[in-house]
């Protein structure tokens, strides 16, 4: 894929928010590690079925970027994502939040390692507190 690390990026997290439909090939290598407060993944088929839990507890996603930034090998995103929690969320292998219908505002931030343009490892940090919290209403 060309485009330089930030569009990727930007891409890539479209698409992982659910905004966007992309072959995950094209972002990310086959290799792909990823690590965030909610799950770990390693390679294109546990970040294809992170993403498909996701779209499956999340509809009307937006995500706007406060910042995206490359430098040397790596790319850096500032984001808010907004959603409506329409569908179970699992939130660990006994335990599942249905769905809500709450609008839910999550802020956090995306760093991307690459390897040959696409995304070899990443790290988002967001507060995972934050969502329960808006999710139970608390």
């Amino acid at each position: 894929m060309s485009g330089s690390r930030k569009e990727v990026l930007s891409n890539a997290l479209k698409a992982e928010a659910g905004g966007a439909s992309v072959d995950p090939g094209t972002l990310f290598t086959g290799d792909v590690v990823g690590w965030s407060p909610y799950a770990t993944v390693s390679g294109l088929a546990a970040l294809a079925d992170l993403a498909a839990l996701r779209e499956a507890a999340f509809s009307n996603v937006v995500i706007t970027f406060r910042g995206l930034d490359e430098v040397g090998n790596k790319a850096f995103a500032e984001w808010l994502v907004e959603a409506d929690h329409t569908g179970p969320l699992a939130l660990g292998e006994d335990a599942v939040l249905e769905a809500t219908g709450r609008r839910v505002q999550l802020p956090g931030v995306t760093v991307a390692d690459f390897r040959d343009g696409k995304i070899r490892s990443y790290r988002t940090y967001f507060d995972d507190l934050s969502l329960i919290e808006q999710l139970a209403g608390a």
